[in-house]
Formats: structure tokens, sequence, C-alpha cells
């Protein structure tokens, strides 16, 4: 699998909770040791937008409305130099066992040098939950905050494809979100594909779903105020878990954080015509994930799997959906909102324009990207403290509290 030529670009560096380290601290990171190319890309990075800038090869791209982050571009234009990689030489990536660690051990150190740095935690403990299909590891961040009583909780699933990305490789995401949320995170470690496809990542997001809420308490979390949340591929299992929960009778998750969420396996939006090569989420990655993940086309259309096939989304729990303006899967998260919003549900619909996928793993190094990670948090921290704790015990649905325009 090609990479990106570098990965480290400017960030904004204030947190809800305390202050963040300066920029200067991402080439002197405590958590991990960096190599002398990898802190020779962050000083490069560093650089101001102005400096990348100047180094495009054409004109800043502006697409549907929507003018792309300069830094962005700039990665963008050099990785379509080097051209996009087939289908059939993603799924050859994937197809032993050693190719797949050195991609995921890849994963994992390229997403944390890449986010942001953020206040410390005030506990960080790891934990194991017995889920139906063998032990799921998750980590359980609690941030410092000066707020009486529980804290919300946050079941967090990482993106990549169903592919890769781990506990690891959210690490400072999870502490992000935490901080800027006020909340505790339970980042998840599901079973991957093609090792394990559909549908265990969908029944171990379940599990660690349901066991975030019978011991909420014991981190000082509420138990009442458990949400999920996920981004791209990770999106997809909040949203399982959720209509899971819908359809059982069981109460639903308080409230879903899904940014760039996996909706459907459909193609055919106008978003994956004008994103799907060059910018991040490349079509061949799309079909060769689809082809691994879900390799029996029966589970394409699996009940209670694929959002938009629902009839109805109305008792759903309320939605913060954040989307990238240069994303193919732009469009469905869209969709997603005005589903939401036709079937009486709260959401909020929020499009950062000049960003592209996985913008979350780049939080530490573009600033467009900083700025849509903490306050989409911050909002998530907000909106689930105001849900009717009755309501939300008691009903599968309630009334929009916070309604947006898709």
């Amino acid at each position: 699998m090609k990479r990106p030529l570098f990965a480290a670009l400017s960030a904004l560096m204030l947190t809800a909770n305390g202050p963040a380290p300066a920029p200067e601290a991402l080439l002197s990171p405590t958590d991990i040791e960096l190599t002398a190319p990898e802190k020779a890309e962050i000083a490069l990075g560093l650089k101001p937008d102005a400096w990348f800038a100047a180094q495009l090869r054409g004109p800043r791209e502006r697409i549907d409305g929507q003018l792309l982050n300069p830094k962005t571009q700039f990665l963008a234009e050099r990785s379509r130099e080097r051209g996009a990689d087939s289908e059939a030489d993603l799924l050859a990536a994937f197809d032993t066992p050693e190719k797949r660690a050195k991609i995921r051990a890849s994963v994992d150190r390229e997403w944390r040098i890449h986010t942001a740095l953020t206040a410390d935690m005030a506990s960080v403990r790891d934990a194991v939950v017995p889920g139906r299909g063998g032990p799921i590891p998750v980590r359980v961040y609690r941030p410092v905050t000066t707020r009486d009583g529980p804290l919300p909780v946050l079941v967090y699933y990482h993106g990549g494809g169903f592919l890769f990305g781990s506990i690891t490789a959210m690490d400072r995401v999870a502490r992000l979100i935490a901080n800027e949320a006020d909340s505790i995170v339970v980042s998840v470690d599901y079973r991957l594909a093609p090792e394990h496809p559909f549908p265990a990542p969908q029944d171990d997001a379940e599990d660690a779903f349901l066991w975030a809420r019978d011991h909420a308490a014991e981190w000082g979390g509420d138990a009442a105020r458990v949400g999920v949340g996920g981004d791209s591929a990770g999106g997809h299992l909040a949203l399982v878990t959720s209509l899971r929960q819908r359809a059982a009778g069981r109460p639903v998750p308080a409230y879903q954080l899904l940014y760039y969420p996996a909706v459907t396996l459909d193609q055919g939006d106008p978003s994956y015509r004008l994103f799907g090569t060059g910018y991040d989420l490349d079509i061949p990655f799309v079909k060769a994930a689809i082809r691994l993940a879900f390799p029996d086309p029966a589970t394409h259309s699996a009940p209670g799997s694929w959002v938009l096939a629902e009839k109805s989304l109305a008792g759903m729990p309320a939605t913060i959906v954040a989307t990238a303006g240069f994303d193919p899967l732009r469009d469905q998260g869209r969709e997603l909102a005005r589903r939401l919003e036709r079937d009486g549900v709260s959401v909020t619909y929020l499009n950062y324009a000049s960003l592209s996928h996985s913008f979350l793993n780049w939080s530490g190094l573009i600033d467009d990207a900083r700025h849509a990670a903490t306050v989409t948090a911050a909002l998530f921290g907000d909106a689930i403290r105001s849900r009717d704790v009755a309501a939300l015990q008691t009903s599968r649905g309630a009334p929009p509290a916070v309604r947006g325009r898709p």
C-alpha cells in the first residue's frame, strides 16, 4: 500500500480542559519515540498554510462549492502523481498474516503521530470484554474534570475499512474526544477482516456497548448516558449497535457521534464521482474492503445492518453527523442526517468542506481538522448531557432536542 509522502501539518493548540502542548511537542512526544525521518516530516509539516499553497502544482481546488485545504491538496497532488493502488494490489496486500501485520503496525504508528496531543487523562485503563466471539480489548479514558457526579460515556469504534486500526492507533483521538467532551471514552479493539468478516466486528461492537453500560459506574460513568460513536467503518458499527438495540426493544444508546460514517455499500452518490480518486479514500480501496469484510453478497443487504435500508429511523438515538467535503462518503452521511430528521430524530449535521476522509487522524497536523475534531467532541458532550434521563431509560425514541439543517 502506498503511504503519504509526509505526515505532519500545523495545529491549533488549545483544549477545553487545559492547555495542550505547543506544536513543537509533536517533534518530541512522550507517548512514542519518533524516528529521524518522522521528525523531518513533522518539521516540514509545521510550515504555515501559505507555504503549502505556494508549492501547489495547480490552482487551489474548488469543487462543488468547496475549497480544499492547501495542505491536504499538497498531499493529494503528490499522491496522484504516484498513482492509486488497484483493487488487486490491495487484495494482495492483505493476503497473508505477515502482510496484514505490517500494514496494521504502520497504520498504528502513522495515525498516532499525526493526531493532536492534548491534556493528560485522570486515568487510562485497559480491560477485556467477554464477547460472544471471544475477548474484546478495550481502553477506558477518564479526563481530568471539575464536574461533580458521573460523566457521560462514549463507546468509540475506530475506522480503517474493517481491515486495520486499533485502540493504539486511536489513542490520541480518544484522549482528544475525552478532553473536549468532558466524557469517558471506551475505545474498542473489535476483530478485523479478512480474518473476521461480517458479523464479527458488528457483534464485538454490540457486546462492548452492552458491557460499557453495565460497568459504567465502575469508572465514574453515567450508565443512563452511554453513547456510541465512530469514524468511517466505526460509524457503521455504531449505527448497527443502535439498530440492534432498537430491534430488540432495549434502550438505544443515549447519543451517536458519527464521523464520515460508512452508511451504505452503494457507490452511486455524486460524491463518489467527484472525490473517489485522489482524496485519501479511493474507490479501489472501498471495493477491496467490501470484498474482504463482507465476502458473502447476502450480507450486503443483511437485515438490521444497513441504516438506509430501514423503512423508518424513528426511535434511533439523537445524532451528530460530521462529514468531510472532499470525501466519497460525504453524500451518504448527509442522506443519513436527512433521513433521521425526516423520521423525527434529533440530528445535527456538520460538513467540514475543506477536509477529506479521515480528518480525525490529521488533527495534530491540519488546523481545519483540529477545529472539526474539537468542535464536534465538545458538541457531543453538551448534547448528551442535555438528554432527558427518564426518556432515555423508558423510551426507544425521544423528541428532537438539537436540530440541524442537513
